[in-house]
């Protein structure tokens, strides 16, 4: 279900102003900046868990490509900080309604789990905390007003994350 937005005098967009793409990046590149300089933030990754890290990254990069697509299918934007055209509720957002953060989730972990990043690795849930608490709230927030009645029915049915 793809349902075009009613008009509504509420507000025209989430109201984010921090790209949460951003957010996973700084988590991962900060771990990797910091173990460069302080060895004792790497550890050793054993074969099998790189291959896990490996297959977790790409789980979720597929599962950020697959989310894009079913954005531009429905002609809208994918960025937080734009407005929504349409209600996706098809695809993988039967399942999650932030498949997109749980992709990136899944991305950043299995990178930093395949090149043994500890302070990535403690830094991540703090980085899904404030997804949820700050971006997904104002997103809800903002779909609540914009679609009504279909996101509340959707949000009844279809758990945040998993």
């Amino acid at each position: 279900m793809s349902e075009k937005a009613p008009q509504s005098p509420g507000p025209k967009s989430p109201g984010i102003v921090f790209p949460p793409p951003l957010l996973f990046a700084l988590i991962g590149f900060g771990g990797w900046f910091a173990a460069r300089y302080y060895p004792a933030l790497r550890f050793e990754v054993p074969l099998w868990l790189q291959a896990l890290g490996t297959l977790m990254a790409f789980a979720g990069l597929g599962l950020e490509f697959w989310t894009l697509g079913l954005f531009k299918r429905a002609k809208t934007s994918a960025l937080p900080w734009q407005g929504d055209q349409a209600l996706i509720a098809t695809g993988a957002y039967k399942v999650s309604r932030n498949p997109m953060y749980a992709g990136m989730l899944l991305l950043v972990t299995g990178l930093c789990l395949g090149l043994g990043l500890t302070l990535s690795l403690i830094l991540i849930p703090l980085g899904a905390v404030i997804i949820d608490r700050v971006v997904i709230r104002a997103e809800e927030r903002y779909l609540a007003a914009r679609f009504g009645d279909a996101y509340l029915e959707y949000r009844k049915t279809v758990r945040r994350w998993l």
